[in-house]
């Protein structure tokens, strides 16, 4: 079955579970949904009964992460985690494409990372606080979800282990880990580098990530010297 194919099987799946969601636009780049969506869900004493006015923007081609607009400005505008141009900063690019290595799941990704973004929204301006926690913008927040994926003891450690993953041409588990403990790769964060090093799909992942966070440092630093 084409790409395409599969995709409207999933859009139709999407509006089966949301029937307020209906397709507004259909191109060669990409199809538009909008409508409502309600979020019913509850967690750490919270209970959200809410509908929200949405777009989602589905791109045609499968490198590309679908994406949610906020439509009627039901997120506040100084909310740290909405764009300017109104789309929800749901997660990290990185974590999404980790999640669907095996392919976009539609229903599964609104339930995971969509609806669970208004929860915490709501909660967050009730009590001040995140209820599932929260990552920094940028590459911090690259570096941050490499941090869980890669079980690292800090921002410094998990950098090291994602340019070992990245430039260490073959997997040897009886070499040093990189993360300087003195134990061997096997007994140390093997287990977490592994796929990173021998499955292609998430070596494409890691290397092109880390490219990114060398090149927002290096955007961050000269900022500071022009600044100095």
């Amino acid at each position: 079955m084409m790409y395409k194919e599969k995709l409207q099987e999933q859009i139709n799946a999407l509006i089966q579970s949301y029937p307020q969601l209906y397709v507004e636009e259909s191109n060669n780049d990409f199809i538009q949904l909008r409508g409502m969506i309600r979020v019913f869900r509850s967690a750490k004493g919270f209970i959200l009964d809410k509908s929200y006015a949405i777009e989602i923007f589905i791109p045609l081609c499968q490198e590309a992460l679908p994406y949610v607009i906020d439509s009627k400005g039901e997120i506040d505008k100084q909310f740290i985690h909405l764009y300017t141009n109104g789309k929800l900063c749901l997660e990290t690019d990185t974590a999404i494409r980790i999640r669907f290595i095996n392919g976009m799941d539609l229903c599964c990704w609104m339930d995971e990372f969509v609806e669970p973004y208004f929860f915490s929204y709501e909660f967050y301006q009730r009590y001040g606080c995140f209820p599932f926690g929260e990552r920094p913008h940028g590459f911090m927040g690259t570096i941050d979800t490499y941090q869980d994926l890669l079980h690292g003891s800090s921002p410094l450690e998990t950098v090291k282990l994602i340019t070992y993953a990245v430039n260490t041409p073959a997997y040897r588990g009886h070499a040093l880990c990189p993360c300087q403990s003195g134990m061997k790769l096997r007994n140390c964060h093997g287990r977490y580098l592994l796929p990173f090093m021998l499955d292609n799909r998430y070596k494409k992942i890691i290397t092109t990530d880390l490219e990114n966070i060398r090149a927002e440092i290096e955007t961050y630093e000269q900022t500071r010297e022009d600044c100095q």
